[in-house]
């Protein structure tokens, strides 16, 4: 009877251990495929990044620039429920910029370009953990604007994301964390705004060059006017005000208002019952445009608008040095014909050995 009793304890006991030990391997093999099938969504791409490569210094400010201007970061929220995802640029195009989106992607080794013909922009889109790890080094240590908390978040879900797998085995995570490291998010750039291309990367986001011509009032002579303008909302991210200064895009606008030695407006506009609040200035006397010309012949545009500036520099050029506009009111006239809205004449000469990728 004794020996019955030893034996039933016994495999009672083998197999409560064989089940413990069973569903311990399953929940690890389970745990195991949901952060491998987690690393495949993110579409993670080892081989497209290559860390050793130097770039020059002024893709940093271009492409915070362009990115504060169009572009957004996604990054999971982690107190949301909803499905987790790593952190994503996308910085989005008008459809004729297709090239720079190109260029700007082959520059960096960095996500891919998307078409969306149907919807008339491109969007190149970081979403591999290593790419965009690599852009907010790039870009770290030079924005300007209240978009800078977006840099923060991601830049603490990486260093989050180093602490809680730094002990996988996986290794596509061994691989990831082999190319990331912790970082610290740099302050905002306070220098000069004429100091680096943060600027022409701004405006090939949100700039716009343009060449009015209007009647002259009771006189039978049309007056040409160009102009450089900015125009932003009011606050980030449809925060308001109340949520804190850092949120409002006044002091960066300001700043950039400063450099041009003109005045920051703000202003509402309705378009189809909605209110819009902006921060809003134009260059467009001669102390302004002169300023205006020497930075962007330093630090030149990029995308398509950099041949409305060269047109629109020509015109600003002709009128310092000449008191009647008659002289080139039909240039003027033949050039608004193929420019912003209008072009359909574009080269793309200048993305050949330019600045943001020239090594000093």
């Amino acid at each position: 009877n004794l020996e019955k009793i030893i034996n039933m304890i016994y495999k009672s006991f083998s197999f409560l251990f064989f089940n413990l030990f069973t569903t311990k391997e399953e929940e690890e093999s389970k745990n195991e495929e949901t952060e491998s099938n987690l690393s495949k969504k993110l579409e993670v791409n080892i081989n497209s990044i290559h860390f050793n490569r130097k770039y020059s210094e002024e893709l940093g400010p271009y492409l915070s620039g362009l990115i504060e201007g169009d572009g957004t970061f996604a990054i999971h929220n982690i107190n949301s429920t909803t499905k987790k995802y790593g952190p994503k640029i996308i910085i989005v195009f008008k459809k004729a910029d297709l090239p720079l989106a190109n260029y700007l992607c082959e520059l960096t080794q960095c996500g891919k370009v998307y078409i969306k013909s149907n919807r008339g922009y491109i969007l190149w889109q970081i979403s591999d953990l290593i790419g965009v790890f690599k852009i907010i080094c790039i870009i770290n240590g030079h924005m300007r604007t209240p978009k800078y908390e977006a840099l923060e978040r991601a830049i603490n879900w990486y260093n989050l994301y180093i602490d809680k797998n730094k002990e996988s085995k996986l290794p596509i995570t061994q691989k990831i964390l082999s190319s990331i490291y912790p970082l610290n998010c740099l302050p905002l750039d306070n220098s000069e705004i004429y100091s680096n291309s943060w600027l022409a990367g701004f405006t090939d986001a949100d700039g716009n060059f343009s060449i009015n011509i209007q009647k002259r009032k009771n006189k039978n002579t049309s007056r040409v006017q160009p102009y450089f303008r900015i125009e932003v909302s009011k606050n980030y991210a449809k925060k308001s005000l109340a949520e804190g200064e850092k949120f409002s895009n006044y002091f960066f606008m300001s700043k950039i208002a400063t450099f041009f030695d003109v005045t920051l407006y703000s202003r509402n506009r309705t378009i189809k019952d909605k209110v819009f609040f902006t921060f809003s200035f134009m260059a467009s006397n001669k102390r302004s445009l002169d300023i205006a010309r020497n930075y962007f012949n330093k630090f030149s545009l990029l995308s398509s608008k950099y041949l409305d500036y060269l047109d629109w520099f020509k015109i600003v050029e002709i009128r310092k040095n000449s008191y009647q506009t008659s002289s080139y009111l039909d240039l003027a006239i033949k050039i608004r014909k193929d420019f912003n809205k209008n072009r359909v004449t574009f080269t793309w000469n200048h993305l050949k050995n330019s600045y943001i990728e020239n090594i000093k």
